[in-house]
């Protein structure tokens, strides 16, 4: 009898451990599915929080008197270079944009068409996601990445873009030291001469490619860590309010143009540039 007890509590045991090895089996199966399903669920967020930008931006064209697409915000002017995110979006850690400065939230022309002029009250901290969700990106986003001789600003470098600048996303507002821009920033609509090819928003290490990429970066080459598990890729919105999932990896770049004095940024994924209608002084 006791000879019987054990060998049924020995099969017991043994359909325990197989019972135990199956359901492992099935976690190691199982995991990387559901990693990657929530992996590409925060893209389609992050795609959808950046159309929502993308269509702000055609309100506030069709509104402004002038038709721009890319807003200037009335402090701006001093800070071509070093803005980027006071179109709209919560407070950050980098200069000038948290409360009572410079891009102080309340001051951004997307936060007026989305909250209205007394929508956007001063109390929350830099990187607080309870708010301002229309600029965050859902995925792994972290801002610049560490990389030789770019020398970013550590707020706003492999740390949330969203907690350095108050917005995830980087307007195109491709500009150089001689105070022109080629970008959308500050641009008319019908001075965008393909909508549909030219960026209007980014998530910020595609503006860092322009260093970086294989082609004519100044930079060490190499492809960036995407915010959404695919190296090289990013999302982009374009002027025409369309978002895709693109790559800015090796090989995507073309070469620079000498008709537009070497200011001209294309490649497969599209352009940054509006030539060859004028640069925009500022």
């Amino acid at each position: 009898m006791l000879s019987t007890k054990r060998k049924s509590l020995g099969f017991t045991l043994i359909e325990l451990l197989v019972v135990i090895a199956i359901i492992a089996v099935l976690i190691s199966i199982l995991l990387p599915a559901l990693s990657s399903a929530v992996a590409a669920g925060r893209k389609i967020r992050d795609q959808a929080n950046m159309k929502g930008i993308g269509t702000t931006g055609q309100t506030y064209a069709s509104d402004d008197p002038k038709g721009i697409l890319g807003p200037v915000h009335p402090e701006a002017i001093n800070f071509i270079g070093d803005g980027y995110a006071e179109y709209g979006g919560g407070p950050g850690t980098m200069p000038y944009g948290n409360w009572n400065q410079e891009f102080d939230p309340r001051t951004r022309p997307f936060n007026h068409l989305l909250y209205g002029p007394k929508g956007v009250v001063a109390n929350t901290l830099p990187g607080d996601r309870a708010l301002f969700g229309e600029f965050q990106c859902p995925g792994e986003e972290l801002g610049w990445q560490e990389w030789p001789g770019f020398n970013s600003d550590p707020l706003e470098t492999e740390t949330p873009y969203f907690k350095g600048n108050g917005a995830a996303f980087r307007m195109n507002n491709l500009a150089y030291e001689d105070g022109t821009s080629v970008g959308i920033y500050g641009r008319p609509v019908n001075q965008i001469p393909d909508p549909g090819a030219t960026l209007g928003w980014m998530e910020a290490r595609v503006y860092q490619t322009l260093w970086t990429n294989n082609t004519w970066g100044i930079l060490q080459h190499g492809e960036l860590t995407s915010y959404h598990r695919k190296l090289g890729f990013f999302n982009v919105i374009y002027a025409d309010a369309h978002a895709s999932f693109a790559d800015f990896g090796d090989d995507t770049y073309y070469q620079y143009s000498y008709d537009y004095n070497e200011k001209d940024a294309r490649g497969s994924w599209g352009r940054m540039d509006c030539y060859p209608l004028p640069e925009i002084p500022f």
